[in-house]
């Protein structure tokens, strides 16, 4: 990720660049992250196949990029996802993901009220 004299993030949906992260146990590229939203790309790693469950701390917005999965929300019946699938998820959902190796995402956490 690269802030832009202008105040604007840029990255790639192919980034190199990869984190742990300690919510799923994925992989994480931070695009943006402040007070008011963090945004980024999302892959399983080694949880790929495992359930993941997460409990939200804010609105997320996802984008399928690749790969396919299942997601239950709220002990829901299962949302078959797929490249190119977009979901939108309330602040305080439970959830829980089983994806496949080559399953990507962007997300988009909002912590706004309104």
């Amino acid at each position: 990720m690269s802030e832009t004299d202008a105040g604007a993030f840029l990255s790639r949906w192919d980034a190199d660049e990869w984190e742990h992260d300690e919510e799923t146990g994925g992989l994480v590229h931070l695009l943006r992250a402040d007070d008011a939203v963090q945004a980024g790309l999302w892959k399983p790693g080694e949880t790929a196949g495992s359930p993941i469950e997460v409990e939200l701390v804010a609105h997320e917005t996802v984008l399928v990029l690749a790969g396919t999965g299942t997601l239950q929300v709220d002990d829901g019946p299962e949302i078959q996802l797929a490249a190119g699938d977009m979901i939108s998820l309330p602040k305080g959902a439970r959830t829980t993901w089983v994806v496949d190796d080559g399953f990507t995402e962007f997300w988009v956490y909002s912590n706004s009220e309104a």
